[in-house]
């Protein structure tokens, strides 16, 4: 199996959180064995915040890496903690050269064999609820792809976690979620439809206005196009905000990003097309030629055949 392979199916197990097989502790143990899979490091522990705001051992790979951890937040220090606490990654290349960071628990680690660590931030929604760390017995630490993937993974999972519910989702609960999107898709559509009027815009323009003044908020889109069709935002106040230059020429990438991709799928109906007719023409040639033989005779049996025609009559 190809990496790209192994990162989709780590992507899709870390964000189905409604399977009926799946909890907390599963989503936990399968973000540490994709770490170890995908980025080669040899050992990672997973910590989550409790409701108190402490942390807690989620997940743990190897028995040292399990007591690792507890000595973290039994001494109240190190890269696991750090990470949480400041909310960012922490990058240790050399564990042996931090004991003035971490005086009890880079000496341990150092000890246990590892020389290098990656603490993650388990991030939601801008708030951190927990860190993962990824542990490995030599210098010099991760690629930095590696590590950003890793962090990737994290992210997906700790959405997935904050997702999960102890009770199963039922049919119901699907249908109104989709309807759900589908009643945001109408509102927003209305609501580009009144910038677009307001201000003389297409609907590209509009939509790409609606997208930047939600972003410039960080806010959703939909909470904006919400407002504006509630009449509790006017659309002038978007107006006013958009640069207009900038909503042209963003409207203009996605046109034209639009019609590459129209263009790849006529240009592969069209080879699909090609491909079919050329089979078809090739069928109906070896038809012909396979049916060749059967006129023949049939025209043989009802005139003669050549060399009968050419026989000259029996004297009498």
């Amino acid at each position: 199996m190809s990496r790209e392979q192994q990162l989709a199916e780590a992507l899709v197990g870390l964000a189905d959180s409604f399977a009926d097989d799946v909890d907390p502790v599963v989503l936990a143990d399968r973000l540490a064995r994709n770490c170890i899979d995908l980025t080669g490091a040899d050992a990672v522990g997973i910590m989550v915040v409790s409701a108190r705001g402490a942390l807690r051992t989620m997940a743990v790979t190897e028995e040292q890496a399990a007591f690792l951890e507890f000595l973290q937040l039994q001494a109240d220090e190190g890269p696991c903690l750090d990470s949480f606490r400041h909310g960012r990654r922490i990058d240790v290349p050399d564990l042996e050269g931090s004991t003035g960071r971490w005086p009890r628990v880079a000496p341990l680690a150092a000890q246990f064999g590892y020389r290098s660590v990656h603490a993650l931030p388990l991030r939601v929604h801008r708030q951190t609820v927990g860190a993962v760390n990824l542990l490995l017995r030599r210098p010099g630490g991760l690629p930095a792809l590696d590590v950003e993937l890793a962090q990737a993974l994290a992210d997906v999972m700790a959405v997935a976690l904050v997702s999960w519910r102890p009770e199963p989702l039922r049919p119901a609960d699907i249908s109104s979620r989709v309807q759900a999107a589908l009643a945001a898709k109408a509102t927003v559509d209305m609501s580009v439809g009144m910038l677009a009027e307001a201000g003389g815009l297409t609907l590209a323009e509009a939509r790409e206005a609606l997208r930047g003044y939600a972003e410039h908020r960080h806010g959703r889109p939909v909470d904006t196009a919400r407002a504006l069709v509630q009449r509790t935002l006017r659309p002038d106040a978007v107006l006013d905000a958009t640069d207009r230059a900038e909503i042209r020429r963003r409207a203009v990438a996605m046109d034209v990003a639009d019609a590459s991709d129209a263009s790849d799928v006529a240009d592969a109906s069209d080879a699909s097309d090609a491909s079919d007719l050329a089979e078809a023409a090739g069928a109906t040639e070896a038809t012909a030629v396979a049916n060749a033989p059967d006129v023949t005779a049939a025209r043989d049996g009802a005139h003669g055949s050549p060399a009968e025609a050419d026989e000259p009559p029996a004297p009498d």
